[in-house]
């Protein structure tokens, strides 16, 4: 997947195929509270990943590799 097909409201699954990051992993981080991962929308009882968190999070992963 690219980012550019990532929906705006992204599913673990999508992340997941997107970074090769496993699902359990995105939702560890979720409820770890330590600032891992994208940000996340709550929206009932579903956990959401906005493209725009997804994408700043990228680059931040990226900017701290390189540093």
């Amino acid at each position: 997947m690219k980012i550019e097909d990532l929906p705006e409201l992204a599913t673990r699954q999508d992340l997941a195929a997107l970074t090769g990051i496993s699902v359990p992993t995105f939702a560890r981080w979720a409820t770890a509270g330590r600032g891992e991962g994208p940000r996340v929308t709550k929206l009932g009882h579903a956990s959401r990943y906005r493209k725009a968190d997804v994408v700043e999070w990228l680059d931040g992963s990226r900017q701290a590799a390189s540093a």
